[in-house]
């Protein structure tokens, strides 16, 4: 028995210097991509900085974050899906889906003014499901009068049309934006055809006092064309979602109202698949913060939540939930250390009562920062998990919601101009953990089993080479293993590296290049299969030449290349990943 323990304690500590080690060189490097605010270890990624990355889709922008797996209607943060994106105040995730998937065909980068990236934390004033954190995306101000007109073609039959405007007239201030995007596919029934269309008003009549109104539309038809050895020729699915909010601040107190109305729809007759779900979600915020002098600064709110849900396989149902929460930030006079606790509570009307914590404690000096937080959140079962009847799924109605702790430390550090840094250790333990068991005859439900640990560390690395060439890499090492089967979870790389070597001989050219690197992943939940590790190369081009710009704009060509080796590979799921893909276009700014 003693020999037995001392061999998990050998691999246990193995692994764990392994992850310090990793740690321990990123400080040593003093390196980083994106960097921390200055008054917390939020992530912030900039307008200005979204424009020299070189990308088309916000989902390029999170993967260059450490921790961060991004794709076009999905976003992880150390393995976590359960991610929490807010658009202006407002979720965008989608509520008809079974894992919190995220309409980010409802941003459009042009409009973006930044991006704050919370990982493993923000529950406690955001609410529930963000045990991997939260990402809040905010849009421009509206106070001069701007826009773009963006149009690309690439092969497999893509082509994208975008345009966005903002004017103002005194106080009052308009935007709008449309949008349409198909490609061909790269399979059968891979097909897929997106429109978006969106407004916005602002009033801003005093410094103090401001209101804006958003309303935002997005209709998703595609083809599914399953995994290769299971395909679905004649699958088709069709979402549509409607997005309301309606924010307001006067005399320091906020209002955040938001109302998401979503519907999907599957067909396939092949197996017998005809059925919808529909969703509406409304929420409202309030928040204020009040000054205590010695005591630091107080942060407080409510927030109300209404669920309501019908499908063509189950009759409606309505839920609702109510929290409270405070958080009092407390600065350390004597030493560079700031202090923050804080505490959320909420009554549902579906589950039992919780009251989640949230510390950090931070150090910072000049132009470091180190911080210790830990944090607990709840993962609510959505109504597709416990209502929605399938082909494959039973429903169940018992379904309870997860519980989450997450540890992190974090150090950030900016040097220089040429030289900035990150690392970071986590430790996320999910019980009562919500998954989708398959029973012997086929069909599964979703059942509240077991716990899953999350542990690994990242470092991030930005170095300005020479004044015109600079490298951005990020590195994850993840732990995701299901602490009672000892089994890896599915879709899960060990380790994970996302560079771009950036290259501008002059001010109107940028070349980046780019590399991603995952390890091997399993793709069954018993680890009997398993896809291995692969290295995809990508290549993006924009040039603006000063020619082109005139009294009311300026033209900019771009081009872009992904997995230029046309390397044959599949996603950690199971589900086969695109060849080479192309695009080719321009951005008219004025």
């Amino acid at each position: 028995m003693k020999s037995l323990r001392s061999r998990k304690a050998r691999i246990l500590n193995g692994r764990l210097s392994s992850v310090l080690a990793v740690v321990f060189l990123g400080v040593i490097l003093y390196t980083g991509s994106v960097f921390a605010d200055g008054k917390t270890d939020v992530i912030v990624i900039t307008a200005d900085e979204i424009k020299r990355m070189n990308v088309q889709k916000i989902s390029d922008v999170l993967n260059q974050v450490p921790g961060v797996k991004a794709g076009g209607s999905f976003v992880s943060i150390h393995g976590s899906h359960k991610v929490k994106v807010l658009l202006d105040g407002r979720p965008i995730n989608d509520p008809t889906s079974s894992h919190g998937f995220v309409k980010f065909d409802l941003v459009s980068l042009e409009n973006v003014e930044r991006i704050e990236i919370y990982r493993g934390k923000g529950a406690m004033k955001y609410g529930d499901d963000a045990s991997g954190g939260v990402i809040l995306i905010f849009t421009k101000k509206i106070n001069v009068f701007n826009g773009n007109i963006k149009s690309y073609w690439g092969n497999l039959d893509t082509s994208h049309y975008s345009a966005n405007c903002r004017a103002t007239k005194g106080a009052l201030g308009i935007s709008v934006s449309a949008g349409y995007d198909y490609t061909g596919g790269y399979q059968v029934n891979d097909d897929r055809k997106k429109r978006r269309g969106g407004g916005k008003i602002e009033y801003r009549p005093e410094k103090d006092l401001s209101l804006a109104l958003s309303v935002d539309y997005l209709k998703d038809e595609r083809g599914l064309s399953g995994r290769p050895e299971y395909p679905t020729p004649h699958y088709r699915k069709e979402s549509e979602m409607f997005s309301y909010a309606l924010s307001a601040a006067a005399k320091g107190i906020v209002s955040e109202t938001f109302l998401n109305d979503a519907e999907t729809k599957n067909r396939d007759p092949d197996r017998g698949i005809d059925n919808s779900i529909s969703v509406k979600k409304f929420g409202e915020d309030l928040s204020a913060s009040h000054a205590l002098e010695k005591w630091g600064t107080l942060n407080y709110g409510a927030a109300f939540r209404w669920g309501g849900a019908e499908g063509t396989r189950f009759a409606s149902r309505d839920e609702h939930s109510v929290s409270l929460f405070a958080a009092d930030t407390l600065p350390l006079k004597r030493f560079p250390v700031m202090l923050s606790l804080g505490l959320r509570g909420t009554v549902y009307s579906e589950f039992g009562k919780t009251l989640n914590p949230e510390a950090k404690i931070s150090y910072k000096k000049d132009k470091r920062t180190l911080s210790f937080t830990y944090s607990r959140t709840n993962n609510t079962p959505s109504f597709y998990q416990r209502y929605d009847k399938t082909s494959t799924k039973e429903p169940n109605p018992g379904l309870d919601m997860e519980t989450t702790d997450n540890f992190s430390l974090s150090f950030f550090s900016e040097i220089s101009q040429r030289l900035s840094c990150g690392a970071s250790l986590f430790y996320n333990r999910i019980t009562d953990r919500i998954t989708y068991v398959l029973g012997d005859d086929g069909i599964g439900r979703y059942e509240n089993f077991g716990e899953v640990n999350y542990k690994g560390g990242d470092i991030l690395l930005n170095v300005k080479i020479t004044n015109n060439l600079s490298l951005k890499t990020t590195y994850t090492y993840l732990e995701a293993i299901d602490k009672d089967t000892r089994r890896w979870i599915v879709a899960k790389p060990r380790h994970r590296v996302y560079a771009d070597l950036s290259y501008r001989p002059t001010p109107e050219l940028s070349i980046i290049a780019n590399l991603k690197y995952e390890s091997k992943q399993y793709t069954r939940s018993d680890n009997k299969t398993s896809i291995p590790g692969r290295i995809i190369g990508n290549l993006r081009v924009e040039y603006s030449p000063t020619r082109m710009a005139g009294r009311f704009g300026r033209l900019g060509f771009f081009c872009e290349v992904k997995n230029i080796a046309d390397k044959t590979y599949r996603y950690g799921d199971g589900w086969l990943a695109p060849p080479r893909t192309w695009i080719s276009g321009f951005n008219y700014r004025f």
